[in-house]
């Protein structure tokens, strides 16, 4: 069984019940190679390695790090592969021109030690590329989101550590609107037997395991009714940031003033 099958929250190329999922989170890397040339670069939380191969195939010097390893199929590429502490990362200041951290903030209570590190190996005319869900669009039931932001919050957040914040986001058209509006549905019906919000309260162990079932249930659903094969990357345009989008996407330039032997 895959990784996504097993949690719910890594995503990998072979699971076919994540595909609108996988080309959503593509949005951002189709966008990272757009905007980013030539350098060495970072791929910051890569999970199963996916995003990072497609990089390397782009022709990117790139670097995966997560604190689990990668896919088989992503170390069959040109990427390398680190596993290790995103808060902590072992590598001297200003090593990278671009840093990409796709879906990982959300995962932190408290991002400013990740970002330090960011800011700490960036180097000083490289660019990050940062994005995770908009609060204003997510279904709020996933169990490994410690806190998800706003546009306006999430950029007052970067500001403390970018001279320069740019906000975008992912949105969703055509069939993977319709597949987003199917699934948030399908959710909010199965969460309401649940009034009282009593699955908050339940060991985390469980909490995880019912989160991986319902992610299950709700995508099978989607696959019957065909439009999960529908998706295809083009479905999620990089646009405004704004209440609509999907996902927010921020661009950083400016890393601020470091620590001592940064």
């Amino acid at each position: 069984m895959t990784a996504p099958e097993t949690t719910g929250e890594r995503l990998d190329d072979a699971s076919a019940l994540y595909s609108a999922d996988l080309a959503r989170h593509r949005a951002a890397y189709r966008f990272a190679e757009s905007l980013a040339r030539g350098g060495c670069a970072i791929d910051l939380g890569c999970g199963t390695g996916y995003g990072t191969a497609e990089l390397a195939s782009a022709g990117w010097r790139v670097v995966g790090m997560d604190r689990v390893a990668p896919a088989a199929r992503a170390r069959s590429s040109s990427a390398r592969f680190v596993r290790g502490d995103l808060e902590q990362l072992p590598f001297a200041a200003r090593s990278f021109d671009t840093v990409t951290s796709f879906q990982v903030i959300e995962h932190l209570a408290d991002p400013r030690a990740y970002l330090a590190q960011i800011a700490r190996v960036l180097a000083p005319g490289g660019v990050l590329l940062l994005s995770t869900p908009n609060l204003r669009q997510s279904d709020r039931e996933n169990p490994y989101h410690l806190h998800e932001y706003e546009a306006a919050e999430l950029e007052a957040v970067l500001a403390g550590h970018f001279a320069s914040v740019e906000m975008r986001g992912v949105h969703a058209v055509g069939v993977a609107a319709r597949y987003h509006a199917d699934r948030l549905r399908r959710i909010r019906l199965i969460t309401r037997l649940d009034p009282l919000r009593l699955r908050r309260r339940l060991p985390r162990g469980l909490v995880d395991w019912l989160f991986a079932r319902l992610s299950l249930v709700v995508r099978l659903a989607a696959r019957r009714s065909g439009t999960t094969d529908e998706v295809r990357d083009e479905h999620y345009p990089i646009g405004a940031a704004d209440d609509d989008c999907i996902d927010l996407v921020a661009v950083c330039r400016g890393p601020k003033a470091r620590g001592p032997g940064s």
